[in-house]
């Protein structure tokens, strides 16, 4: 087995870590300590280079710079000139690279350290402004321009119209002014075409305000005939606005129409409010066909409690009563966006929040939400009185209709003010058993109508308790009682002053009574 086996030879070939450990004796640090040339060096400065850097007259030596080999020669660069600090000709060089932080050459030496040039004494002060110059006269123009619509922005804030616009027309002359000498001594491009805008929009808007809707109307045009002014055409929404206060629809429709192009998709809301008034105005022209395409768009995109309330009238003016149903659905589906009155009970006695509650319970905030609410209540209670009588066969039955619907959404506190109406609207027909079996309801109820409820039933028992004093006095009279009949008629005088019947009676007994006395 051990005959295929060879060894390495020993002798014959070199050895591969031979010369390892082998170095220069110049680099032995070991014996630094015993090197006595070495010593000396650390010790003195024996051995080392001179600087190369000359002495500048004027120090404790004008010697020659000596090179590192002990020679006194000029030093020169590689370019054949002195190099920096170098003597020559009795001047050493100047340090040039540091030239622009202050340094000079050896004869300005002697001179203080002043890179800043400070010791040259304040500044000289600011040349005035001529007042005369052109530029300055129309920059101070324009500041007065600017003021002047402010001023006038605020008088009508503050509900003084009048004054408003008479700051209006002053900046109107003052930026007409302002052009011309722009243009005499400027290209048409540096014009404030801003400033132009904002003077003829609050220029019109003031004559909008004091409802000279003609003068309005014109200085509108002014602003959407322009090209220059990109977004002039969204004002035509101002335009069918007034023609919409001065009653002419059609060209109403036509400008809000035009608006509606030149304003892009991105701005919903403006959209959405365009459309209600272009709704608005086919209601009142009797185009209610294209009003109700209006608002049923408006119902789709962005519902909203007016929208849906005159997608009501529009349906109730056609006749459309399974529409009516729909678009009541579609009315009281919308959003409250109203907190109850949940968020103003305290859930514990803690003072801290008790004070808390009752500061936010009447502030001005909670004041808009009372009116959003009491408006929500208005819509969906004159909704449902306007279409209950004709959504069904019966007054009742269509009542009954809306009153589950309206359970069945966000609004079921006004389930029971419409049950209530209910019962009015009975008593108003005369229909006293209905009424009184409608109001008996709510004995059974623990609602805060509870109490409106029982106050129109007192009502109602009393109403039907006046047909028996009125039939008690007859009798009387018949019996020749006229004493207790007289008594029955004043009583009921008392409750019905202009009751012809009740005064026919009245003046019968004392025509009776003249009679037996005489």
């Amino acid at each position: 087995m051990m005959q295929n086996v060879h060894l390495a030879p020993e002798a014959d070939e070199d050895d591969l870590y031979s010369g390892y450990n082998d170095y220069n004796p110049a680099f032995d640090t070991e014996d630094l300590e015993n090197d006595v040339a070495f010593q000396q060096a650390a010790r003195t400065s024996h051995g080392r280079r001179h600087s190369v850097t000359g002495k500048i007259p004027g120090t404790s030596s004008s010697r020659p710079l000596a090179t590192g080999f002990g020679s006194k020669a000029t030093l020169n660069s590689s370019m054949g000139r002195p190099v920096t600090g170098a003597i020559q000709d009795g001047v050493a060089r100047p340090m040039t690279a540091v030239h622009a932080a202050g340094y000079t050459k050896a004869a300005m030496r002697g001179s203080s350290f002043d890179p800043l040039g400070q010791a040259r004494g304040p500044a000289p002060p600011l040349e005035m402004q001529n007042s005369d110059s052109s530029e300055e006269k129309i920059r101070q123009l324009e500041k007065k321009v600017n003021e002047l619509v402010e001023e006038s922005c605020i008088a009508n804030s503050c509900g003084d119209l009048k004054l408003a616009l008479e700051k209006a027309k002053e900046a109107g002359r003052k930026e007409r002014v302002l052009v011309r000498q722009r243009e005499q001594i400027a290209t048409p491009e540096d014009i404030n075409l801003d400033l132009t805008y904002s003077v003829l929009f609050n220029l019109a808007s003031q004559y909008a305000a004091n409802e000279m809707y003609a003068e309005a109307l014109n200085t509108y045009q002014v602003i959407v005939k322009n090209k220059m002014f990109s977004n002039g055409g969204r004002l035509k929404v101002n335009m069918g606005n007034i023609y919409l206060k001065q009653r002419n629809y059609s060209k109403a429709i036509k400008f809000y129409r035009m608006a509606l192009d030149q304003i892009p998709s991105v701005h919903k809301e403006m959209r959405i409010k365009i459309m209600e008034n272009i709704g608005v105005a086919f209601i009142k022209t009797g185009q209610y066909i294209d009003a109700i395409s209006s608002f049923e768009h408006i119902m789709s995109m962005s519902p909203n409690l007016k929208a849906g309330f005159n997608l009501i009238l529009c349906y109730y003016a056609i006749g459309n009563g399974e529409q009516m149903k729909k678009a009541f659905q579609k009315l009281i589906a919308v959003p409250s966006e109203v907190d109850y009155d949940d968020k103003y009970i305290s859930p514990n006695d803690d003072p801290h929040t008790n004070l808390l509650i009752e500061a936010i319970k009447n502030d001005s905030l909670r004041q808009i939400e009372l009116e959003r609410k009491a408006m929500a209540e208005e819509y969906i209670m004159t909704a449902a009185k306007l279409i209950a009588p004709v959504i069904e066969t019966s007054f009742a039955v269509g009542y009954d209709w809306c009153v589950e619907a309206v359970k069945a959404s966000h609004y079921v506190e006004l389930a029971n003010d419409l049950e209530i109406n209910k019962a009015t609207t009975y008593l108003r027909q005369q229909d006293f058993n209905q009424a009184l079996e409608t109001l008996k309801m709510f004995e059974k109820k623990d609602s805060r109508l509870k109490s409106a409820a029982a106050t129109n039933l007192s009502f109602l028992y009393y109403l039907i308790c006046l047909p028996c004093i009125y039939q008690s006095g007859l009798t009387y009279k018949k019996l020749n009682r006229i004493n207790e009949a007289l008594d029955c008629f004043l009583k009921l005088h008392a409750i019905l002053r202009n009751s012809a019947q009740v005064l026919h009676q009245i003046a019968n007994m004392y025509l009776f009574l003249d009679y037996d006395k005489g």
